[in-house]
């Protein structure tokens, strides 16, 4: 008889992260008071049946929260939607790997050319075709296909019917869409902006470095700012803004990563601040002021959420032996942070707030400032 692993380990973990967050915060002229809204366990990747399973019922259709649109969540083996009050969407065992929106998803295999897009209670809404990976913009609006090679891309609406190709004169390394926007970042070190039509109405050639690498590109919500860390010997944050119908250099900061690897770059909600990934460490840049501040994090970047209006940022970090959640302001120091260990980890948000996943269950963290 098999015998279920014991919850305790999580329920500690949970435990520890609230306790620190409630008795010990480091307030920075203000202070945060981290409250747990709900935790949801979720189930075992081998106990679901192909398709997922979407657990509605006319009574939680009448919740107040089923008309409100989930988020999207991916924690070890699974995947899934959630509601703002912790109601369970979705939820789906990844395949290989899955193309994540918030509008929807493609849970694909290693090899295929057929795909289709489901949305957030896993019903099906189209269906298409292309040799190579299936991806979404965030937001689910726009579809894509990446080539096997990742020498090229295509987009596909709503029908399935393919609306553009482009072929890239070299390896795509870093992709970053944001409405009519398309970054595609090169392993020959340059940026192409695409616009919808898959036109390049920008391109940009990084110098300076012994390798020409793009690691991350970014470009930003509101189409006014690009941004690349790019090359080897050295790295080199590398941020654009609009000048005209064209984009100009506007700061080039030197860091002392060695990254050999795609690494974290992105923008904001509201375009006002960058976040970075660096060694042990996440930047936090005012691309308009040109300040940069690192947040010491114990271990590898792998999850960022931004809190409200990006009033602050959730950062996650696995280090050697411990996972780390840090609260950090932009430009400023740590508001708050603690460490837990978990087999797997994920961060996102909820209606605003910190969704945190640990070893198959989720849990919703709200953070006011008082």
């Amino acid at each position: 008889m098999r015998r279920k692993k014991p919850a305790s380990g999580f329920f500690i973990a949970v435990v520890v992260i609230i306790l620190y967050f409630i008795l010990f915060p480091h307030p920075l002229g203000r202070e945060l008071v981290a409250r747990p809204a709900w935790t949801l366990s979720l189930p075992a990747a081998e106990s679901l049946p192909p398709g997922g399973r979407s657990p509605d019922s006319p009574a939680e259709a009448g919740r107040p929260d089923a008309l409100q649109r989930p988020d999207a969540f991916q924690l070890g083996d699974t995947f899934g939607y959630v509601g703002p009050s912790g109601r369970l969407v979705h939820v789906e065992k990844t395949l290989f790997r899955v193309a994540l929106s918030e509008a929807g998803f493609v849970n694909y295999t290693r090899i295929g050319s057929d795909w289709v897009l489901r949305d957030p209670a896993g019903e099906r809404l189209f269906s298409f075709a292309g040799r190579g990976y299936p991806m979404a913009s965030g937001d689910g609006a726009r579809v894509f296909v990446v080539k096997t090679d990742l020498t090229g891309l295509q987009e596909v609406d709503r029908s399935g019917e393919v609306l553009w190709n482009r072929d890239f004169p070299s390896m795509l390394t870093s992709v970053s869409i944001e409405g009519g926007h398309l970054l595609a970042g090169l392993m020959d070190g340059s940026l192409e902006l695409l616009d919808r039509t898959g036109a390049a109405v920008f391109t940009h050639a990084t110098s300076g470095s012994r390798i020409p690498v793009i690691l991350a590109a970014a470009v930003s919500s509101d189409g006014s700012r690009l941004a690349c860390l790019c090359g080897i010997d050295p790295q080199v944050l590398t941020v654009l803004g609009k000048k005209g119908a064209s984009f100009a250099e506007t700061s080039r900061t030197l860091l002392s990563a060695e990254f050999r690897k795609e690494v974290r770059l992105l923008f904001s909600p509201d375009s006002r601040y960058l976040v970075l990934e660096g060694d042990g460490a996440a930047g936090l840049a005012d691309p308009g002021s040109r300040e940069l501040s690192w947040t010491p994090l114990g271990g590898s970047l792998t999850g960022v959420s931004f809190l409200g209006r990006a009033r602050a940022a959730a950062l996650l970090a696995r280090g050697e032996s411990s996972w780390r959640l840090t609260i950090a302001a932009p430009l400023s120091s740590v508001l708050c942070a603690a460490s837990f260990r978990a087999t797997a980890a994920f961060l996102g948000s909820v209606d605003g707030q910190i969704l945190l996943g640990i070893d198959g269950r989720l849990l919703r963290v709200d953070v006011e400032a008082m």
